[in-house]
C-alpha cells in the first residue's frame, strides 16, 4: 500500500479501524483473506487450470487480485505463499475471518464450476450483510459521505435493505428510492424498512425494476426535478452493463447533484472481493477501471477518498 493511502486509510477509516481493535487487528484480518485467496486459487488451478479465469468470475478475481499482489506467475502458478496468519482477537476481526472460514467449507472448485449450493451461498451473503464489521464499514461509509446534507437519495440495487436502514439511522431524507432486479431483495429490503414494496406514498420508496434504466424512468415520476445524491456502496459489480446504466443514473440526478461511491475493487482484500463474486456479482474492477467506467458514462470526479483500501471511494457528478 502506498504511504499516501494509508495516511488516507487512517484519515477517514478511522472509526472502522478502532472498531477492529487497532492497525494490528485491521492487518491481522486482511492477511488471512489473502492467505484463504492464495489457497483457493491453488485448488482452482489445480483442478481446472488457467483457463478458469475465462469461465468464472471468481476464479478471475482470485487470479487478478493475486497476481497484482505478486503471488501468482503469468501462467497461473504460484510464486510465493503467505504465512499463516495468527488469529485475530477482536471480535469483528473474528467475523471477518470466520466468513472465509464459512465459505472456504463450500469449496472454491464447488464455485467455480457453478455446484456449489446457492442456499448455502445466500445465507453467506446475508450473514455477510449482517456481520458487525460490515454495519461499521456500512456507516463509515455514510458518515464520511455527509450522507445528512442530502434530502432526496436514489439507491440502485438495494439488496436487502441493509444500506437504506443505516441511511435511516443517521439521517432522515425526504425521499429515498431505491430498486433491485430481484423480487426476493425488494420484498426483503421492504420488510426490513417496514413498508409495502412498490408503493411510493410516504418517505421511502422500493420497487423492483430490471436494470437501472428502467427503474430511472420509474423513479421521476417521484423526484421529477431529480435526486441530490445517489448512493452506491459496492453495487457497480452488480449492473449487467454498467456503463449504460450509469448514463441512465445521471438523468435522475438534478442540479448539484453527487453520485456516491464505495466500490471493492480487485486491489482490496482479494479473499473478499472473491467471495462476493461467489455471491452473484457479474464483474470485478481495478480502481482505474472504475473511474474509466464513469468517466465513459459521462461523469466528472469531485473528490477520490481513496483508491482501493479498504475499498474505492469517490465523490462524482455529471458532466454538464
Amino acid at each position: 500500500m502506498r504511504f499516501v493511502e494509508r495516511l488516507n486509510v487512517l484519515r477517514y477509516y478511522k472509526p472502522f479501524i478502532e472498531a477492529l481493535g487497532g492497525v494490528k487487528q485491521v492487518q491481522t484480518a486482511l492477511k488471512w483473506s489473502e492467505w484463504y485467496a492464495v489457497k483457493w486459487w491453488e485448488e482452482v488451478y489445480n483442478d481446472l487450470g488457467l483457463q478458469s479465469i475465462r469461465e468464472s468470475v471468481f476464479a478471475r478475481a482470485l487470479f487478478i487480485s493475486l497476481k497484482l499482489r505478486g503471488y501468482l506467475r503469468e501462467d497461473g502458478r504460484i510464486k510465493k505463499r503467505p504465512e499463516k496468519p495468527e488469529y485475530p482477537t477482536n471480535s469483528y476481526a473474528i467475523e471477518f475471518v470466520e466468513l472465509h472460514e464459512s465459505f472456504d467449507r463450500v469449496g472454491a472448485v464447488n464455485v467455480a464450476t457453478n455446484k456449489a449450493d446457492e442456499n448455502t451461498l445466500a445465507v453467506l451473503y446475508s450473514t455477510m450483510l449482517s456481520q458487525g464489521w460490515y454495519r461499521i464499514l456500512r456507516q463509515t461509509f455514510l458518515r464520511l459521505m455527509e450522507i445528512e446534507r442530502y434530502q432526496t437519495i436514489f439507491e440502485p440495487i438495494v439488496k436487502e435493505g441493509h444500506v437504506a436502514m443505516a441511511v435511516m439511522e443517521i439521517a432522515t431524507p425526504k425521499m429515498y428510492i431505491g430498486f433491485d432486479y430481484r423480487r426476493d431483495n425488494v420484498e426483503l429490503a421492504a420488510a426490513a424498512l417496514k413498508i409495502k414494496p412498490g408503493e411510493c406514498r410516504g418517505e421511502i420508496c422500493i420497487f423492483n425494476a430490471p436494470t437501472a434504466c428502467d427503474a430511472v424512468k420509474i423513479a421521476r415520476r417521484y423526484v421529477p426535478s431529480g435526486v441530490d445524491a445517489v448512493l452506491m456502496l459496492h453495487t457497480l459489480y452488480w449492473m449487467l452493463d454498467p456503463v449504460k446504466e450509469l448514463t441512465c443514473i445521471s438523468q435522475i440526478m438534478g442540479q448539484g447533484s453527487k453520485l456516491l461511491v464505495g466500490q471493492q475493487v480487485v486491489e482490496s482484500t482479494p479473499g473478499l472481493v472473491a467471495v462476493v463474486t461467489s455471491f452473484g456479482a457479474k464483474h470485478v474492477f481495478s480502481w482505474k477501471g472504475v473511474e474509466q467506467m464513469l468517466k465513459s458514462a459521462g461523469y466528472e470526479l469531485s473528490k477520490r477518498y481513496l483508491r482501493y483500501m479498504p475499498y474505492y471511494i469517490a465523490v462524482w457528478e455529471p458532466r454538464r
